[in-house]
């Protein structure tokens, strides 16, 4: 069988996770602590919290939406030019899920006090999930400039530099980050994968060791530890590693399953890493990654009509990348006309 081509992608995020717990295991929390977040650049330049404004932001910590937008609402219409104040409504359009709200809140609180870093943040994250990736580097740039100490810009600068390509620039910012808060899982996960990015195998498995030890149940950071200890020719080590992984772990994650599947194709043991890619896909339906290697193992294996169905799902996924649809779409063709390679 000749080499597979793999298009699987370890997923960033700046998310924390939540490992809820399954059959008899207890419930696992696995979480970072929250960043340090600073309100704005120079307190000396914005009002006070006082009245309505006080309010708003009270009953925003106490998950009263209803009243923390009626509170601000009467705030910036007594104080138009209340840069905290529709600062604070975009934070509750955040917590009211209207992404599209609270961009306009953080661009008119940016537009107010240039130099309010927070709002500018926030307004670059925004970019990044909209894929507006230029402008992300743009605004969190302007953003660290302003406060090159803040720990969440230098993380954000860092996530949008990685996307735009920029490693070296993504690590500067990443590695800065990771003084300020040197025991986030997190923070240590991102900077492990620009160096895996970068094939740097063995200074991102220093990096997710870390990351592990401060979370146990970070199912990413195991599965890209996976990964690197393959990188680095410690195949067994990898093995163990994953094994290892998807026991303790509260519940099955697709990227450590994914990482299992590709390490066994390097060991020639294709039916087994067929069997974690289907687990990988009964937890994660829309993996594209998964459904196209899975996919070129059958149809490796000469199992046309499994091959065939799971070209198909990859090629209505959304997520797939575009640079394997037209040869997947190419080889699904021959597969339908009863053609051989």
């Amino acid at each position: 069988m000749g080499p597979i081509a793999w298009n699987t992608v370890i997923v960033v995020t700046a998310c924390c996770m939540l490992g809820a717990g399954c059959a008899a295991r207890k419930e696992v929390v696995d979480r970072d602590r929250a960043l340090v977040e600073t309100l704005a650049a120079d307190g000396a330049k914005l009002e006070t919290l006082n009245g309505d404004l006080a309010d708003g932001a009270q009953a925003l910590r106490d998950g009263e939406l209803d009243e923390a937008k009626a509170a601000l609402d009467r705030h910036l219409a007594k104080h138009p030019g209340s840069a905290l104040g529709a600062y604070h409504l975009g934070l509750w359009a955040l917590e009211s899920a209207k992404p599209s709200v609270a961009q306009g809140y953080f661009q008119r609180a940016s537009d107010l006090d240039g130099q309010f870093h927070a709002a500018l943040c926030h307004l670059g994250v925004l970019y990044l999930r909209q894929g507006e990736d230029v402008a992300a580097l743009r605004v969190l740039e302007q953003a660290l400039l302003i406060a090159p100490d803040d720990v969440r810009v230098l993380a954000n600068v860092g996530a949008a530099r990685a996307r735009r390509g920029l490693w070296s620039e993504a690590l500067q910012a990443y590695q800065a980050a990771n003084k300020i808060a040197p025991a986030h899982g997190s923070l240590l996960y991102d900077t492990a994968l620009v160096w895996m990015a970068r094939s740097q195998w063995q200074p991102a498995l220093d990096l997710l060791e870390q990351a592990i030890s401060v979370r146990p149940f970070f199912a990413p950071a195991h599965a890209a530890k996976v990964v690197c200890l393959q990188g680095v020719g410690q195949i067994d080590e990898a093995e163990v590693a994953a094994k290892q992984a998807i026991e303790e772990l509260p519940q099955p994650n697709h990227e450590l399953l994914i990482a299992y599947a590709r390490l066994l194709v390097h060991k020639r043991q294709i039916a087994d890493a067929m069997k974690q890619l289907r687990r990988a896909i009964e937890v994660a339906p829309e993996d594209a990654g998964a459904q196209l290697a899975l996919g070129e193992l059958s149809d490796a294996a000469g199992d046309r009509a499994a091959a065939t169905e799971m070209y198909q799902k990859f090629l209505k996924n959304p997520l797939r990348l575009a640079a394997d649809s037209r040869r997947i779409r190419d080889r699904l063709k021959q597969l339908q006309s009863g053609k051989q390679e």
